[in-house]
């Protein structure tokens, strides 16, 4: 697209089409930004380049780490549990560009757990 108007336009027959075919409507927070702003979707941050993770995702799952690495201290729960549960963070992380994440934080905390 050239220009903002030409994207206004396109945004009308996409409103007019989901709401005519699909029978949806686009929220309020719908607006135009530059591509490289990305959009969040499903705790990811979508760009044309690559999908991350949300900070905020990022965060809930140290604090869940940490929370765990308490539990098992304490023998509230053991390191095989704690390893199930990162497996559901794991799915989640599949699809995104994590490098960094996983291997600055989870293998240094994989090993803490055991």
């Amino acid at each position: 697209m050239k220009n903002k108007e030409e994207l206004k336009e396109v945004k009308t027959k996409l409103t007019q089409y989901i709401d005519k075919e699909l029978g949806l409507k686009f929220n309020s927070k719908t607006n135009i930004f530059k591509s490289n702003q990305g959009v969040n979707f499903c705790g990811y941050k979508i760009n044309e380049y690559r999908m991350k993770l949300r900070t905020k995702g990022k965060k809930r799952i140290k604090k869940v780490i940490k929370t765990m690495k308490s539990k098992i201290k304490k023998g509230e729960m053991t390191s095989i549990d704690a390893k199930k549960h990162l497996c559901g963070f794991f799915g989640y992380m599949k699809y995104a560009d994590k490098y960094n994440f996983v291997n600055c934080y989870f293998e240094n905390e994989e090993k803490e757990l055991g």
